[in-house]
């Protein structure tokens, strides 16, 4: 049971990590840079990989010790009060992180959704209105071959 103290710890200095890494994504979010948000993505995508191979590793502790029992009925079972107290402290600092990473997570899901309406406004101010339906038409078809050979009788 000891390894399963090792691998509480290990997944929570990784959520503790996954925690920083969104707060710093929400940074970048709000001032708007391109550049370091594709790299904190990159270290956000490396960083759940390992938590994902940890939890797996978690696990098979579990399933191996007990034919798989949720950790909080584990805990309650454990006769070691030295044990019960460390595992109880480790889920709930882990209960504790996954409840900030979600709310720092719903977020940076706003942020990205008020930059994406803003951008949608930019383009739509930028480019003139279409002055077809969108749909295809004969016409709209011959229009744009026409336009097509002028442009092609002009390099020529």
């Amino acid at each position: 049971m000891n390894k399963l103290t090792e691998i509480l710890q290990m997944l929570t200095d990784l959520h503790i990590t996954l925690l920083e890494t969104a707060k710093k994504k929400q940074e970048i979010l709000v001032s708007a840079e391109i550049n370091p948000l594709i790299s904190v993505m990159a270290d956000e995508a490396r960083l759940i990989k390992k938590i994902k191979k940890v939890d797996e590793m978690r696990m098979e502790v579990l399933e191996h010790d007990n034919k798989y029992l949720p950790l909080s009925k584990l805990i309650e079972q454990q006769p070691d009060e030295d044990l019960h107290a460390e595992w109880t402290s480790k889920l709930f600092v882990l209960q504790k992180l996954f409840k900030e990473i979600d709310k720092v997570n719903k977020l940076n899901q706003q942020l990205l959704q008020q930059a994406l309406t803003y951008t949608q406004f930019m383009i739509e101010q930028l480019l003139p209105p279409s002055k077809d339906s969108g749909l295809y038409s004969a016409d709209t078809e011959s229009q744009e071959s026409r336009e097509y050979a002028r442009l092609f009788d002009l390099k020529a």
